[in-house]
This record gives C-alpha cells, structure tokens and sequence, in this order.
C-alpha cells in the first residue's frame, strides 16, 4: 500500500470531526478499500461499556434510530475476543453466520472475516472494526491498525463532545427542577390571599436583605423551615450554601462536631478533620432548627461565635473566622425557657435582632383553600393521575378542621386521600378526608365559626356555591332567611 492512501484515508476521517456516525461510516468504507473487502462495519461501546452497537457500516445500510445490538461479553462472536484482548484476529466462517456478521452483511459469498481493534486513549477498547471477505485475503494489517487508531482519537474526540452535551442537558434539567422546586416552596408557603400570606410575604422582603441573624417562631408544621429558605434566597448570600441542622435531633456532643467541627484525634472515631457547617456554609446560611433545644454548653459557644465571627473545632487550638448568616427557628416559648434558665437570655438577643412570627393555619383559615388546592395539584401530578377537584362538603370539612399540625398536616392529609381515592373518581369527597384525619371534626355550622370569622366564613360559602342562597343554607345547617339576615347585617 503506497503511503499517500493510508493519508488520504487519514483526511477523509479528519474532515467528519465531530461526529462520530460519519467517522463510523468512512472507518468502515477505507477498512474495506485497504482490504479489498466485501463489506466492513464499525461496532463501538455504549457509554455503559455493556453493549456494541453498530455505528457505520459499508455498503450502507439503513440503521435507523435504533442500531444493531451485541452484549459486550459475547464471546461466542469474534469481535469480543478482539475487543477484550486488543488484538487484530482473523475468523473463518462456518454456514452459521454470527449475529455481528449478519449485521453488517448477510451475503452467502462471505467466507472469513477480519476483526481490527478501534483503542481508547483513556482506557481500553472503545469498539471494534469487523471486514468480511469472499476468501482469505492478502491483509493490510498494518495500514488498518493505523486507520484505527487514527479514528480512535477522532471518535473519543467526538463522543466525549456528545457526553458533554448530555451532561450540559442534564445540568441544565436539574438546574430547571431546582428552580421549580423553589418555586413550589414559595408558592406552598405565600399561598393565599390574606393578611397572614401578605405579612410573611412583606416580612421576607424586609429582612432578606440583611445579614443580622434572624428567629422565625411558631408551632411545629407551620414552614418555619421553608420561610428560612426563601429567605435565604431573597438575599444577597443567596448564591452561598443554605445548611440546615436539627438542633434536638442530635446528641450534644455530635452537634458541636457538626456546627464548630473538629480535628483528627478529637475524640473516638474522629479519623479525620472535619470543618463544621459554620465555616462551610462560608458566604451563605446557617438554619438552626429547633434552636430551642440546643444544650446549655452549645448555647454559650455559638453565642461567642455570633460575638466574635469566629470559630473553634473540637480538639483544636485555632480560632478560624466565618462569614456566614445564621437563621433559628423554635415552636418553643422560649420566654418561658429563659425564665426556667433552659435558654440564655444574652443568646436569645443576640438571635432575635430580627423576627418573624409563623401564624398556625387556623389563624389563616382564609388560605386553607388555596393551600389545599395546591396540594391537591401537586399531590395528584406525583401520582400520574387527573387533577381532582374538592367537593363543596369537603371545602368545608377542611375550613372547619383545627390543624394542630398545621399546614403540615393538611398537606399530608390531602396526599394520604389522593392515594386512597380510586382512579376512576374525580372529585375528593368529604368522607375521603374524615377517613385520613384519624380525628372527630368539628360539625359544620354557622355557630361554630361566629366567633372566628362569621363574615369571611359566609361569603366563602355562597363562592361555593355560586350564590345559591338555599344550598348554602343546607350546607350551614340554617334557614335561608337566616342567610339572607346576616349578609345583610354584614353588607349595610
């Protein structure tokens, strides 16, 4: 073979850069033409490395979407012994022809076959050239092996470029998912109309700005947490960490490992250095959950870290400086606490120079609708069925509820019955709640609610049921004229 071949097959590669298909297809045409062959085709690795598929072939053929197939430990074919010894081999060919060499031709003249490896740079093999011929042939072993690898380059050259797109693709789904997800948190949060949504919504902008630290109170399942969160991301620390920690949920000695970290040889078991969320969450938030239960000895340490901006891990000698933002939260009194000297009172001020108070939700019985619905939303998309809707009982049903778990308890009890509704059904019934509550619910009449909203109450009613005055009644457990009396009181 006269070298300017070997070079001019070298170009026709170089020129289909990029797109490992086409270097796959003129692989397989200037094997065959080096070989005087019938027909070549080039198999390459998945990006699993568990199957070959075939990428080109000559003559060609129609490959469609889905390639051709072969297990990478098939090793009753011949391109699986050269792809795991990285040897060129030739195979003569009985009646039965393998599946590999079916692929690429089906032809009765075929007699042998030759198989040249199509190597790596990285690591192994990536695939595997495979050249069928009428008879033994006189071979170019030489020429074709540097064909291969010349195309090997190309081919990892292209193939890393196209695992980069998919990675960039994938970066930017999780990049989507993150943003729809913060998304959810806000909305699940703000849900509503009222005062109560507008007043967090009001209290978020006001403080996120800030660095000074800040004390979110209120009852166990009201969002303290998810208020943390947005928070943080309406800031300016909003592209540093967001770490979060429950304070109660650890022993005393675990948590001042985790906050302040510590050195090798601290303690038992402390193989190695661990910085500490304090100085990890380096240029972002802190979230301390359940502050309220962190022990007397934690409080005064993390009180000179507010004090002085620094930090010390367990077992070491250097005080090492943190720029970070901390946010706690406790559905304990601390008031209480701190007159029972089961909280510092120097701390509590030195968390509380901002605060948010978290209503529960049956201060804010004018957004339990809107949260319900998006829960119910959100609830039936996680279960792959039709949105469902709430019956007018069941509006009322959740409207009356006291919720002492709060927005955490409605939103569990809304998924618990989408799960338990059949799929055939469309609307969420009362009797589906009652069910999921595992409580006795109040009963729904106009009395139970005089005392607490009688006039948000009733106009929500008559919304209900698009201002029919008789079904409203049925509903109330009251006669119409009753109804009509108090909207009118209510409306001079």
């Amino acid at each position: 073979m006269k070298p300017p071949l070997l070079l001019s097959l070298c170009q026709r590669l170089r020129e289909q850069a990029g797109d490992h298909v086409a270097i796959s297809r003129v692989l397989a045409e200037s094997v065959r033409e080096l070989e005087g062959a019938l027909a070549a085709g080039v198999y390459l690795r998945d990006y699993a490395g568990e199957t070959l598929f075939l990428a080109g072939q000559f003559p060609e053929s129609a490959i469609g979407e889905d390639p051709p197939r072969l297990s990478a430990e098939n090793w009753d074919d011949p391109l699986c012994y050269c792809l795991h010894t990285g040897m060129p081999a030739s195979f003569a060919l009985t009646d039965e022809l393998p599946e590999s060499v079916r692929n690429v031709s089906a032809s009765p003249d075929i007699r042998s076959c030759g198989v040249y490896p199509v190597p790596e740079l990285g690591s192994g093999g990536m695939g595997c050239v495979l050249v069928l011929y009428r008879s033994p042939s006189r071979t170019c072993r030489t020429a074709c092996q540097y064909l291969c690898l010349y195309a090997g380059a190309l081919l990892e050259l292209a193939r890393g470029r196209k695992q980069s797109g998919y990675a960039l693709q994938s970066l930017e789904r999780e990049i989507r998912q993150l943003k729809a997800d913060k998304s959810a948190r806000h909305d699940q949060m703000l849900a509503g109309s009222g005062p109560a949504a507008r007043s967090l919504c009001e209290a978020v902008a006001r403080v996120g700005a800030s660095s000074a630290p800040l004390l979110i109170t209120g009852e166990t399942g009201t969002g303290k947490s998810l208020l943390a969160r947005m928070v943080h991301d309406a800031g300016n620390r909003r592209n540093g960490p967001f770490l979060a920690i429950n304070c109660g949920a650890l022993t005393a000695s675990l948590l001042e490992s985790e906050l302040f970290g510590h050195v090798k040889g601290a303690f038992s078991g402390a193989v190695a250095y661990h910085k500490g969320l304090l100085r990890s969450a380096d240029g972002g938030t802190v979230f301390l959950d359940e502050i309220g239960e962190m022990p007397p000895s934690l409080q005064v340490a993390l009180l000179q870290v507010l004090q002085d901006h620094k930090v010390r891990p367990v077992g070491g000698a250097t005080f090492h400086p943190v720029n970070m933002r901390i946010i706690a939260a406790t559905n304990r009194d601390l008031e209480e606490a701190m007159n029972a000297n089961a909280f510092r009172r120097d701390l509590y001020h030195r968390l509380a120079v901002l605060t948010i108070h978290v209503p529960p939700l049956r201060e804010r019985r004018e957004d339990i609708l809107e949260l319900a619905s998006l829960f119910l939303e959100r609830g039936c998309a996680k279960a792959g069925r039709p949105t469902l809707r709430l019956s007018p009982e069941a509006c009322l049903l959740l409207l009356g509820y006291g919720y002492p778990g709060n927005i955490r308890e409605l939103e569990a009890m809304i998924e618990q019955a989408i799960n338990a509704t059949p799929a055939d059904c469309v609307e969420l019934g009362a009797d589906d709640l009652v069910s999921r509550t595992g409580r006795a619910l109040h009963p729904l009449s106009l009395s139970h609610f005089r005392e607490m909203q009688e006039r948000w109450f009733i106009q929500q009613t008559m919304k209900l049921y698009d201002g029919d005055i008789q079904a409203c009644s049925r509903a109330l457990d009251v006669h119409p004229r009753t109804i009509r009396r108090r909207l009118s009181s209510l409306h001079p």
